[in-house]
């Protein structure tokens, strides 16, 4: 009881910083707002705590419990992301408008694109996250402050940020989930079969 208590706040932590720094990201934008994003990641990294892509190319394919650890922390990021997204929808009207300029075209771009698209797309930024997150651990700080600006700039959805914008856009524009859930599953799928590229590829001397 005591790992799975530690594990939620661990994954609900992780929601919270990632959910941090999208809300930068929409209130900034451009470089800036692009760089200011990679706080979330950053925190996640100094507070150990446990996001889907940085667990998603470490864990073991063949354990079930472990597949079972990696949803839970998925829903536990969720509810951190999710709870962010109420401080957007508490916010003045000129924020919540000034987040809606940049959160209007990531949502028709994902709800406007073919399935497989979004996976594709997805299989890069969970490269480019296990490539961060990996090497973040082990103190190379710039492929984190590269990193995350790389994958906002390219367009690549990451399936914990996505939350972000389709809770705000939920709440703030009265957007149907229905919509939501296609682009937000292949993104999930996409992340994690590109956070194991890396150790698929790895040769072991």
């Amino acid at each position: 009881m005591a790992e799975l208590i530690n594990l939620t706040k661990r994954s609900l932590c992780a929601g919270l910083m990632i959910g941090c720094g999208a809300f930068a990201y929409t209130m900034t934008g451009g470089v800036v707002g692009a760089f200011l994003f990679a706080f979330g990641l950053f925190g996640v990294l100094y507070g150990n705590w446990a996001l889907y892509t940085g667990y998603a190319g470490s864990f073991a394919w063949r354990d079930r419990k472990d597949w079972g650890r990696l949803l839970y922390i998925l829903a536990g990021n969720w509810a951190g992301v999710m709870a962010m997204t109420l401080l957007v929808a508490v916010s003045s009207e000129a924020t919540i408008a000034q987040a809606n300029d940049v959160v209007s075209k990531i949502v028709a771009d994902r709800t406007s694109s073919e399935w497989w698209s979004v996976l594709i797309r997805a299989i890069g930024t969970g490269f480019i996250m296990e490539i961060a997150v990996r090497y973040g651990r082990e103190k190379q700080w710039m492929t984190v402050l590269l990193g995350v600006p790389v994958f906002i700039f390219c367009g690549l959805p990451h399936c914990v940020a996505d939350i972000f914008y389709y809770g705000v856009d939920w709440f703030t524009q009265g957007g149907s989930p229905v919509n939501y859930l296609m682009p937000w599953v292949s993104a999930i799928i996409g992340n994690l079969i590109g956070c194991n590229i890396p150790r698929l590829l790895t040769v072991k001397e």
